[in-house]
């Protein structure tokens, strides 16, 4: 469907005059415009703090670049939603809204999954530097039970446009598919161990 097809099929497009029409769409282009603006001078700033705690020498300057990116991005489909809102145009707005309810969507379960990742890592490196008896199997059992808890939270988080019975099928799916994948990983070790 075309935008023309969405402007002739606007309901109450009889009753509003064409200032009205032009004023919402200047509206609209000052709210995408703003966001724009916005969303440089965020990434700017945050590049800026970046250097100031030095992550780049913590973290790899790559990572920190896509951050930024996923961040600039986010606040940019934020501003073109509410931009397209203002013209009130249902089919339009309906379209856009479906197609940018996922990236968000998307970049919070990236930011899930790197939080989980980080906390797994740290408590994994306490407890084997604990010295506890079999700290290395604690360690690896903690790693594996945090990443799977904030996993799939970032997939109910990513799949949100779905329905709830899909979303934890595919939760059911991929923990079997991972636990597989683990305990084979697991076994095959202790075999060469054993050898």
């Amino acid at each position: 469907m075309g935008i023309y097809d969405a402007i002739s099929k606007y309901s109450s497009l009889e009753s509003i005059d064409i200032n009205q029409l032009i004023l919402r769409g200047i509206i609209s282009i000052v709210i995408i415009v703003f966001g724009i603006f916005l969303g440089k001078i965020i990434t700017l700033g945050l590049k800026n703090l970046s250097e100031k705690l030095e992550l780049d020498k913590k973290i790899r300057g790559s990572f920190i670049d896509l951050f930024l990116v996923i961040i600039r991005w986010s606040i940019y489909i934020i501003f073109l939603s509410l931009g397209l809102n203002q013209l009130e145009i249902p089919s339009l707005t309906n379209f856009f809204t479906n197609i940018l309810i996922t990236i968000p969507a998307l970049t919070g379960a990236l930011i899930l999954i790197t939080i989980g990742f980080a906390i797994a890592y740290y408590l994994k490196e306490i407890i084997k530097n604990s010295q506890i008896k079999r700290g290395e199997l604690i360690s690896q059992v903690v790693f594996y039970f945090i990443i799977y808890i904030f996993g799939v939270y970032a997939i109910k988080t990513a799949l949100i446009s779905l329905n709830e019975a899909t979303t934890n099928w595919i939760i059911i799916i991929l923990t079997a598919v991972m636990s597989t994948a683990i305990a084979f990983v697991v076994v095959k070790k202790e075999l060469k161990e054993n050898k």
